[in-house]
């Protein structure tokens, strides 16, 4: 399926089931080029699944999802080809809520290993290339410290600056501070949206407002597998459209 020049990340029909438990329920969107889509919703929605199945971290169970021209169709009892599934994490990085860092690595050690394991390069050239982004995340004077040591901002960070290394062409962001101390979060955001500023192509999941309303250039609501709502933040914020997204918003933005 060729993509449109104007388009990164195109996703048509998207379902996913678990078991009886119908999660997405026909998904449909498209990301530009260093477009920032910030998703919202509902604990529960649909939200983090729909980003864990554009890279197949989940299975879905069908739809067709294009990422910087490579496509996959998916349908039930029907296995994707593993180099199709991997030619599009390739282009995908991803930050989760909980870091992922392995303990028994450095700093460097975990922004490097995908370098040297995935890619193959060469490990001077991947230490090149580690220190470069720990610098973009403000730690490169961390370069040679164990997680244990680190805050979980710094931790984030790290994982942040592990992704980039990979030089993706979508940034894919999982409720990445969520498990963060409420003073710790600001550090995250900062880098996040330094990297909206530079043209990353992102996608967020987050309960952070304030966040989607700054940075944003399109925000989806999800409730329950579906995208109620779609558009530039002063619209959704300002005046939604469906009364599901007022509800959330207002019971939300009372507590942001």
């Amino acid at each position: 399926m060729p993509m449109n020049d104007n388009v990164i990340i195109n996703v048509e029909n998207l379902h996913k089931w678990f078991g009886k438990l119908h999660v997405l329920k026909g998904i449909s969107f498209s990301v530009s080029p260093k477009e920032v889509m910030v998703i919202i919703g509902r604990s529960g929605s649909g939200k983090s699944t729909m980003l864990r199945c554009l890279n197949f971290l989940e299975e879905p169970s069908s739809g067709t999802i294009s990422v910087d021209g490579e496509t996959a169709i998916i349908a039930p009892r029907v296995k994707v080809d593993p180099k199709k599934i991997l030619a599009i994490r390739l282009k995908m990085g991803m930050v989760f809520q909980d870091f992922n860092l392995f303990p028994h690595m450095t700093t460097l050690g975990n922004v490097i290993e995908g370098l040297i394991t995935v890619k193959k390069i060469p490990k001077d050239e991947a230490i090149a290339i580690g220190e470069k982004y720990l610098a973009k995340v403000g730690l490169l004077d961390k370069r040679d410290v164990f997680p244990i040591r680190l805050s979980g901002g710094q931790k984030q960070r790290i994982a942040i600056a592990r992704s980039l290394a990979m030089e993706p062409k979508v940034m894919l962001f999982d409720e990445p501070t969520s498990a963060l101390d409420p003073e710790l979060i600001g550090e995250v955001l900062d880098v996040m949206k330094q990297l909206a500023r530079e043209g990353t192509t992102m996608m967020v999941v987050t309960h952070e407002m304030s966040f989607a309303r700054d940075v944003a250039d399109q925000v989806i609501y999800v409730d329950h597998g579906e995208i109620v709502e779609q558009g530039e933040p002063q619209d959704i914020f300002n005046n939604p459209s469906d009364e599901r997204t007022r509800i959330f918003l207002r019971t939300f933005l009372c507590t942001d």
